[in-house]
């Protein structure tokens, strides 16, 4: 949301300084004392438990380069595998597990499994209605 007094809209890297300068976070007050200290050209640099909590109250995650690696192509086989012999939840499961600290696998597991719950909800769907219609018609 843009600012309602100077119309400012954070970019995503922004949001959590911009979060600190609010009504969320500081009373009216100090928003005066930020404002007029920001405006005689003091930059505003927060520490990191600051921004630490402000990422947390917007959602925001912090991403560790180290640790947000992408899946290996066997391990992205292997989800499939058991995906379409197993079943679609595993897929899920992991997806769940590695969105905080891995986004990247966990989207990678979600690109897999999505469409092969899809093809496979759609089969089972078909299969239970074929059952149905042809116990109608006999």
């Amino acid at each position: 949301m843009a600012c309602d007094t100077c119309g400012f809209i954070p970019r995503e890297q922004d949001r959590a300084v911009a979060w600190l300068f609010s009504k969320g976070h500081l009373d009216k007050d100090e928003l005066i004392l930020a404002a007029e200290r920001i405006r005689n050209g003091e930059l505003p640099d927060p520490g990191k438990h600051l921004l630490n909590l402000a990422r947390a109250r917007t959602g925001e995650q912090l991403r560790n380069e180290a640790t947000d690696r992408p899946f290996t192509t066997q391990t992205l086989i292997a989800i499939g595998a058991m995906d379409l012999f197993l079943t679609p939840l595993a897929g899920f499961a992991i997806w769940w597990g590695h969105r905080h600290e891995r986004p990247r696998a966990a989207a990678q597991a979600l690109r897999i499994t999505l469409p092969i719950a899809a093809a496979l909800g759609a089969l089972w769907f078909c299969l239970v209605a074929f059952r149905l219609f042809s116990y109608s018609s006999a």
